[in-house]
């Protein structure tokens, strides 16, 4: 009999051939990164541990900008993979409410109604944070053809879900940081997220001013 540690482990196998060599910041690593991030909330905040972990594995595997921004592709992509894994009809139900509750989509963007939704949320979003979020954003701007500065585009404020989704090569990578990064520490669900998140977006304001200087020439 499966137990539920292997079933994990045969999960994380499977998913990490399905994205390992992603070049845009949401390769397998970031899956991996999230997974262990979001056992470690669990461990202090609570929830179901075995939805936490597959929906951890699983949140970027229907993820629409994989399907050419269609989230229908994606839905179907994460709904197939699931049976592949023989996941009962109820958990693919949970999993799938936890995971579209996750989205980042600007100014629609949701709170997740339930603790593994909120989990999941921090453990994605701490990952856009910090040091490997700066290098995430500019692998993803590179993907995107997006430039990386144009000190005369402005940062777009209070965007739309399809506006955020569809026009993300319309802006700067940098400006990214404005829009979407800076904004997390307050939207974080948890507490262990929340103080986490902060830390974090302080080495990114520190990373954000010395890059600033250094395309002035001040430093």
């Amino acid at each position: 009999m499966e137990t539920p540690s292997s079933f994990i482990q045969k999960t994380a196998q499977y998913v990490r051939k399905k994205i390992y060599g992603d070049a845009g910041g949401q390769d397998w690593y970031h899956t991996e990164r999230v997974w262990r991030m979001a056992a470690q909330l669990q461990a202090l905040e609570g929830g179901n541990l075995r939805l936490i972990e597959l929906a951890a594995l699983l949140h970027d595997v229907g993820d629409y900008k994989h399907y050419n921004f269609n989230e229908a592709k994606g839905t179907l992509a994460l709904r197939a993979i699931m049976d592949i894994l023989e996941i009962d009809e109820e958990s693919q139900k949970r999993l799938r409410e936890i995971i579209n509750e996750t989205q980042y989509n600007s100014r629609e963007t949701t709170v997740p109604s339930t603790i593994e939704g909120k989990i999941i949320q921090d453990a994605d979003w701490l990952d856009s944070l910090g040091a490997l979020g700066i290098a995430r954003t500019f692998a993803m701007g590179g993907q995107l053809n997006r430039v990386i500065h144009d000190p005369n585009r402005r940062p777009r404020n209070n965007l739309s879900k399809e506006a955020y989704q569809r026009k993300k090569n319309e802006g700067t990578s940098f400006n990214h940081f404005y829009e979407k990064t800076l904004n997390l520490p307050a939207l974080m669900n948890t507490k262990t997220g929340r103080a986490i998140a902060e830390s974090r977006a302080q080495y990114l304001k520190q990373f954000m001013d010395e890059f600033l200087a250094e395309w002035l020439g001040e430093r």
